[in-house]
């Protein structure tokens, strides 16, 4: 049985995640309209320290992320080099926040002040962009160099003194993005991660 997409207005989800994203710590958060007049995208400009009004948010992450309801998504609605195109993509209906996401976990400066399970649920997500979320559609193209930050800062954590549980997710994550992209440069990325064991 074929799944029907979700009926969901873009513009009001694209609200919801200006609101996060204000919410989370970023600073300078606003909405870009693209030059048709027809779309805008979400620009979430800098980020430093979480704020704990930010926890619960994260937390919550992956629950938006790991929806398996598909969903039509625009270039336009992201960002990006192609945010002048309104042909749609069906992706999974969590792929606009993709990029708060990996944001989120490559950016934070307070990061191992953070409880453990936001610092868990950011490896999560980062787990569930990896193995749910097509980046090579053409709306989550230009996330690549924003999931190679992330995957660095989870090679970061897989190295620090914290608890077992998150050092391992680390390293899952980061042999999850090996194996989805499985390039020269991916492969030094594997290479250093078992040393880091």
């Amino acid at each position: 049985m074929i799944e029907d997409k979700v009926n969901i207005d873009i513009f009001s989800l694209l609200k919801i995640k200006f609101h996060l994203a204000q919410v989370i710590g970023f600073s300078d958060v606003s909405i870009v309209p693209a030059s048709s007049g027809h779309a805008f995208h979400v620009h979430l400009g800098n980020f430093g320290n979480m704020p704990e009004q930010g926890i619960p948010c994260v937390n919550q992450l992956p629950v938006v992320l790991d929806a398996g309801h598909p969903f039509d998504l625009a270039p336009s609605a992201v960002g990006g080099p192609y945010v002048e195109d309104d042909n749609p993509t069906s992706l999974l209906v969590g792929a606009i926040f993709v990029d708060v996401s990996l944001a989120t976990l490559s950016l934070t400066t307070n990061l191992l002040s953070l409880p453990i399970l936001t610092i868990k649920s950011m490896l999560e997500s980062l787990m569930i962009v990896i193995y749910k979320h097509d980046l090579d559609a053409k709306p989550l193209k230009h996330l690549h160099s924003s999931l190679m930050r992330a995957v660095r800062r989870a090679m970061e954590l897989a190295s620090q003194d914290i608890s077992y549980e998150i050092r391992q997710l680390a390293l899952s994550a980061v042999q999850a993005y090996v194996k989805r992209w499985p390039t020269i440069r991916n492969v030094f990325v594997l290479y250093v991660c078992h040393f880091i064991r």
